[in-house]
């Protein structure tokens, strides 16, 4: 199998790690990473030469996802199969169903894992599949399962609903700790290191993709507010209601 990732940042080389050992991987970014490629032993090509795979991945930032659509839609050939890894899939499904011409198969995912979080193995660990226009989902799902992967078949909307907890929600309540510059401490609970755990790896987020993950999901803000709500009611409460 051939497989082709657009995008070789943090997540791209992650990915090609893990898929070189079942696939010939090949990847292309718009910086010259050629080197790096060698380093982890997949194959740097250009993008024209990259569209010819059967198996392509869309791995780069949100931000510049339909541009990139909108780059290969003309170039890439009939019957590929093109997955993307956006952390939100309404956004992404909708644009990638929208922009791609309809000869090409298209599958949603959204790896629920990253470098930070699964540093040594990728075992056990969960994966979305959203099925866009493809007959291929059970393979695809197969493929994920052969490294290990838990795989959840999902609707775009839903996935979005559940990360706007998961993810966003998660992701605020730990940008707040790290703001208030909470540390671990001598006298710590196993609660006060799951949650500096967390924070640990939530303070490296790119700036970009902490706001995609609260401004683009549609779900976010009202979680948000609810949670801001209850914290000053609470808050209140512990007053006496003053």
């Amino acid at each position: 199998m051939e497989i082709g990732i657009i995008g070789f940042g943090n997540f791209g080389r992650f990915m090609a790690k893990h898929l070189k050992n079942k696939a010939e991987v090949f990847v292309t970014d718009t910086i010259n990473r050629a080197k790096e490629a060698e380093e982890i032993g997949v194959k740097f090509v250009s993008l024209n030469d990259l569209l010819q795979k059967k198996v392509i991945i869309l791995a780069a930032p949100m931000e510049n996802l339909k541009g990139i659509l909108h780059s290969i839609k003309d170039k890439i050939k009939s019957g590929t199969l093109v997955l993307d890894v956006c952390s939100l899939k309404m956004f992404s499904c909708n644009a990638m169903k929208k922009i791609l011409p309809e000869n090409v198969d298209i599958i949603g995912t959204h790896p629920l894992f990253g470098p930070q979080s699964a540093p040594n193995s990728i075992e056990g660990m969960s994966i979305a599949l959203c099925n866009v226009r493809s007959e291929g989902l059970e393979s695809a799902k197969e493929f994920c399962e052969s490294f290990g992967l838990k795989v959840i078949i999902t609707t775009p909307e839903e996935h979005d609903k559940q990360m706007a907890v998961s993810q966003a929600l998660t992701h605020f309540i730990g940008q707040i700790a790290n703001r208030i510059s909470i540390k671990r401490v001598e006298l710590s609970t196993k609660t006060f290191d799951d949650l500096m755990n967390i924070i640990e790896i939530i303070k490296n987020d790119a700036p970009e993709l902490f706001e995609n993950m609260q401004t683009m999901n549609p779900f976010a803000e009202e979680i948000r507010e609810k949670f801001i709500a209850e914290s000053v009611k609470l808050d209140k409460e512990l007053k006496g209601g003053k």
